[in-house]
């Protein structure tokens, strides 16, 4: 099950993205790597918070990888857990390289008998490839997370008119939570991510070419032309 560890980071301790990405190697060697696989990590624009995605093959793994490692890193005030449940992923439209964008993630709060209809309407607007949606999940992390949505776009005010106008305007959205993405960087290879989005059961077989638009190819491609 892909998870997204959310690590609250302590005042003054900033550097931890910097860290945690330097000993990433070190900290694979402290786990059982063929029962948590470390996809990528990312840092949020206005505040410090750090996001792990993870892939976790067996979930008595979890408990002592944040534990033993993750709460054991100086700088770490508290965590969360996201796990990304029935998660559906989707090819970038073309183009958007040449546009630019930033990296946005928005949870969403839903009326509970609402919850199923608003995740279908999700997925009916991200296959459309209007819009560039890498991935949808259930969460259900808290009571005002229920899922989960990556996307990209040009800047923030372009983020805050699409989460107003084609998810709040969703029956059933109570409210939206958004945050940009200040920085990223994937830990798998592309054959592991591949693994990953493959191993995630879906209604229909992934089309071959999100292989060459996934998220991480794109944005593999547009770190190393900035």
């Amino acid at each position: 099950m892909m998870t997204i560890v959310m690590i609250d980071v302590e005042a003054g301790k900033e550097d931890l993205f910097d860290r945690l990405y330097t000993n990433l190697s070190e900290m694979k060697d402290k786990m059982v790597s063929d029962k948590i696989e470390i996809l990528y990590v990312a840092k949020c624009y206005t505040h410090s918070d750090i996001s792990l995605m993870v892939d976790v093959k067996d979930p008595e793994a979890l408990p002592p990888f944040v534990v033993n490692i993750i709460l054991q890193m100086d700088g770490v005030w508290d965590i969360q857990l996201i796990p990304l449940l029935n998660p559906r992923f989707f090819k970038i439209p073309e183009g958007i390289e040449e546009k630019g964008f930033h990296h946005f993630t928005v949870t969403l709060d839903v009326r509970a008998q609402k919850t199923k209809s608003v995740y279908k309407n999700l997925i009916e607007m991200a296959s459309k490839e209007e819009d560039a949606i890498p991935f949808i999940a259930y969460s259900f992390a808290s009571y005002e997370n229920d899922i989960i949505l990556s996307f990209l776009s040009q800047d923030i005010a372009s983020a805050g008119r699409f989460v107003e106008e084609k998810i709040r305007s969703i029956d059933g959205v109570i409210d939206t939570y958004l945050w940009q993405i200040e920085k990223w960087q994937f830990i798998c290879s592309d054959q592991e991510w591949l693994s990953c989005i493959q191993s995630v059961p879906t209604e229909e077989p992934l089309e071959l070419d999100i292989i060459e638009r996934s998220f991480k190819k794109i944005m593999d491609s547009y770190i190393s032309a900035l």
